[in-house]
């Protein structure tokens, strides 16, 4: 089976920016929904961890769905990028469930840490900086990896490869 050619760096950075400014759409519409259980139930900390959880599956749900309905989430229909497995297929729940996992890893729980240690461990500006530094880990990795793949991407087993437009129809 030929493998499609892995989409460059810049067209994935490019999408990536894009998909920042879809998904905070998103999480405010998602946080909106969700505001009249803070008017009503008065603020606590159970239900921030609820409200946090609640974001945590929606992204998961945006994720999921567009991965696995055709590869690709709206950035990456519009930068003409698809996510496949490393085996050329498309991502089945598994697949997509650890590609999230590892994202979120990545991208969530680490900087998280790092301002959990914030005045107990690290000084500000060193929890700041770890913080900094886990953040542009997964794509800083993209340098030094052989095939120029993100870090969760090569943790997850998955590949963002080019994905033309089909050609215009006939009228």
């Amino acid at each position: 089976m030929t493998l499609s050619p892995l989409a460059g760096l810049g067209r994935r950075l490019g999408s990536l920016l894009y998909e920042a400014l879809l998904l905070a759409a998103l999480l405010l519409t998602a946080a909106a929904v969700f505001q009249p259980l803070f008017v009503w139930l008065d603020h606590s900390r159970a239900l921030d961890a609820l409200f946090q959880l609640y974001l945590l599956a929606v992204l998961y749900a945006y994720c999921d769905w567009s991965w696995r309905r055709g590869g690709q989430t709206l950035a990456m229909k519009t930068w003409q990028l698809r996510l496949l497995r490393e085996d050329g297929q498309g991502l089945d729940r598994r697949s997509a469930a650890l590609r999230f996992a590892v994202l979120a890893f990545l991208l969530l729980a680490l900087p998280a840490l790092s301002y959990l240690a914030w005045g107990r461990i690290l000084s500000p500006r060193q929890a700041s900086t770890l913080a900094a530094l886990w953040l542009i880990l997964p794509y800083a990795w993209a340098g030094f990896d052989p095939d120029k793949q993100f870090l969760h991407d090569r943790l997850a087993k998955t590949r963002l490869v080019m994905a033309p437009r089909p050609p215009a129809r006939k009228k």
